[in-house]
């Protein structure tokens, strides 16, 4: 083993030593993993998970498949004891972001040192522990999404097959998991590696099969409920960023005027007994997923046949209005904009273990993303912009990330390091795709929706600082 390889192992324990003493510590004030939050709007039904897991899962529009599919089985296989299981999973899912962090680093070519301060920091952060903490998809997202940088970058380096596979096999998942990462980001990644790098027959070979799942996926909602997308979700989330923008008196003129359709007078995701008056055609189809509008839980059924048109009408107002009234929408995006950049744990439904590091969590965002308060309730949050509550340093930060790194890739000659081109290539991609879509198709969870590329935001802007400071190219 070579000297610098020795070093980059000690500093590599030294990240675990301090993530596994820093939960111990977080546990010590009063942290505990919380999975109520399992059975959210995003999940079927447990008792079909448990009785109808297969066909539900297959049945489902509203949603990717995966994230449903693995709380299926987590239930099936270990019934009551499910919310341990989740625990350990999503500690496991910490431990592998910390080194992905580290190995991203140190593929960015930062001094070892520093890339393992970067990941020990990212792991101890308020944010990171109440996501780790806290059942949904985004912690494991973030997770999933720095390791693919990993792949990426020993595809191109080593331009073995095996981890290109591997590379866009994990970019299927998380398509798979959650619809904001869209079949086109996927292809269009795919097709941007096929450009810029010589071994087009490789990339290819690894990203064929896995674009065609996701299409599949995507052509199978348009057989079943005339929708080829992963979510039926879409006209409904732009509604929220547009149509109920509009004051209620205007869209009751339009509506009567034939202008709008009724749905602009019905707020989103609301009962399907709602929509089924308006829609009374809807067919029965024998699946309890798409005919049942409550669960067994006594809520809404967000998965029922009848939102697949619901949605549509809802996308039809949406877009509408931003050609009767194109100053909403720029509004809107302000308004998302200004969410996007609260530290990620400035979010309400986080649960009770906020309550135990309130004061720590405000002192962390006070220094490292320049936001003096936290706490806005969700009425203020989305009519009011206070410049308090606003993340500067994250603004500072993403504007000298995106400049800086746009810069390094123009600059770089015929000689430049492939696998950190593409590398720092990809970490941009999906940090500008992931700011433009969760801000023009999203308004409330936009902050929640930026931890999955904070990683790389974070490793994206140390990288163009040190570059710039060294005034070389790696």
């Amino acid at each position: 083993m070579t000297s610098e390889k020795k070093h980059n192992l000690i500093w590599l324990f030294a990240v675990l030593s301090v993530f596994t003493i820093s939960r111990l510590l977080y546990q010590s004030a009063g942290i505990k993993f919380e999975s109520e939050n399992i059975f959210s709007w995003h999940a079927v039904d447990p008792v079909l998970l448990k009785t109808d897991l297969w066909r539900s899962v297959f049945y489902l529009h509203s949603q990717p498949p995966l994230w449903n599919l693995l709380i299926g089985i987590v239930l099936r296989v270990f019934g009551e004891n499910y919310a341990a299981v989740f625990n350990i999973l999503y500690y496991a899912a910490g431990i592998i972001l910390a080194v992905s962090i580290y190995s991203l680093g140190l593929f960015l070519r930062l001094p070892n040192w520093l890339a393992a301060i970067l990941s020990a920091m990212f792991m101890v952060s308020p944010s990171v522990i109440l996501y780790e903490n806290w059942v949904s998809y985004s912690y494991l997202l973030t997770m999933m999404l720095t390791l693919s940088g990993v792949f990426l970058y020993r595809f191109v380096q080593t331009q073995k097959k095996r981890w290109g596979v591997l590379f866009f096999s994990l970019l299927a998942i998380i398509a798979l998991t959650w619809s904001l990462f869209h079949l086109i980001w996927l292809a269009g990644f795919a097709l941007i590696l096929y450009i810029l790098w010589d071994e087009r027959r490789k990339t290819l070979l690894a990203a064929l099969l896995p674009i065609l799942i996701v299409f599949g996926w995507y052509a199978k909602n348009a057989l079943i409920v005339g929708d080829f997308a992963a979510s039926t979700w879409a006209g409904m989330n732009l509604a929220r960023i547009v149509t109920f923008r509009v004051p209620e008196a205007e869209r009751e003129e339009w509506v009567e005027d034939e202008i709008l359709s009724p749905f602009a007078l019905i707020p989103p995701f609301r009962n399907p007994n709602v929509y089924l008056k308006l829609l009374p055609h809807t067919p029965k189809t024998g699946i309890p997923l798409l005919d049942k509008p409550e669960t067994s839980l006594n809520t809404r059924n967000h998965h029922h046949l009848v939102y697949a048109e619901a949605g549509r009408n809802y996308m039809k107002d949406a877009l509408k209005l931003i050609y009767l009234k194109p100053g909403i929408y720029p509004r809107a995006i302000l308004q998302a904009a200004y969410i996007y950049f609260h530290a990620a744990s400035d979010y309400e439904f986080l649960g009770a273990n906020h309550v135990h590091i309130a004061r720590l969590d405000q002192i962390w965002n006070r220094v490292f993303y320049g936001q003096w308060q936290s706490g806005e309730n969700s009425g203020k949050r989305l009519n009011q912009l206070q410049a308090t509550h606003v993340g500067w340093l994250l603004i500072l930060g993403f504007i000298i990330t995106v400049a800086g790194s746009s810069r390094f890739l123009l600059n770089l000659g015929k000689d430049a390091d492939k696998p950190i081109q593409l590398l720092v290539l990809f970490m941009l991609y999906n940090l500008l795709y992931v700011t433009l879509v969760s801000v023009g198709m999203e308004i409330g969870e936009n902050n929640r929706f930026r931890l999955t590329i904070d990683p790389f935001f974070m490793l994206l802007l140390v990288f163009v600082v040190v570059t710039r400071g060294n005034k070389t190219r790696p």
